[in-house]
């Protein structure tokens, strides 16, 4: 596939912070997916011909993949967008929401939900920078390394913008 030549699309994701656990709430994708699978995101995808705005798509997915009403969140801010080797702009939306709990994960969309401490996720000293090849070319990008999880790419240039000063 020649990413170089894709026509970016938009998507959208809820940064969602747990004030219970001052945590990130995180998942890892379906193996069975055709896009990303097994990768560690936000609840989030791409906008769709319905949705009234990108902040909106976040909302429905956030729904669809962990059951999650509107309501029971409360929008910070948005973030500066993402965009990905695979020709995505992300747009992240930063929420609070007091307990994650009741949630029902989506097993088609959703193998696992877990939590990043947010005094781990602000540290600079547990980002590292990394190459990435793809296509014939290679990418600076990021990667969290205070976690058991590989989160890396955009996800984790999201998770860096809650740094003071990114």
């Amino acid at each position: 596939m020649d990413y170089k030549n894709l026509t970016p699309q938009n998507a959208a994701v809820v940064v969602l912070h747990e004030l219970s656990s001052d945590s990130l709430v995180l998942t890892q994708r379906s193996k069975t997916l055709r896009a990303h699978p097994g990768e560690i995101c936000f609840p989030g995808g791409r906008w769709q011909v319905g949705d009234k705005s990108l902040f909106d798509t976040a909302l429905r997915e956030l729904r669809e993949e962990l059951g999650v009403l509107s309501s029971r969140i409360k929008l910070q801010k948005s973030l500066r967008p993402e965009q990905t080797l695979t020709g995505f702009i992300i747009h992240p939306w930063f929420a609070s929401i007091d307990q994650l709990s009741p949630y029902q994960a989506d097993k088609n969309e959703v193998d696992e939900v877990f939590f990043l401490p947010f005094n781990e996720v602000v540290k600079k000293s547990n980002y590292q920078e990394i190459q990435i090849s793809c296509s014939g070319f290679t990418i600076t990008t990021y990667q969290f390394i205070a976690s058991g999880h590989y989160v890396w790419g955009a996800t984790a240039r999201i998770m860096m913008q809650m740094i003071s000063g990114t």
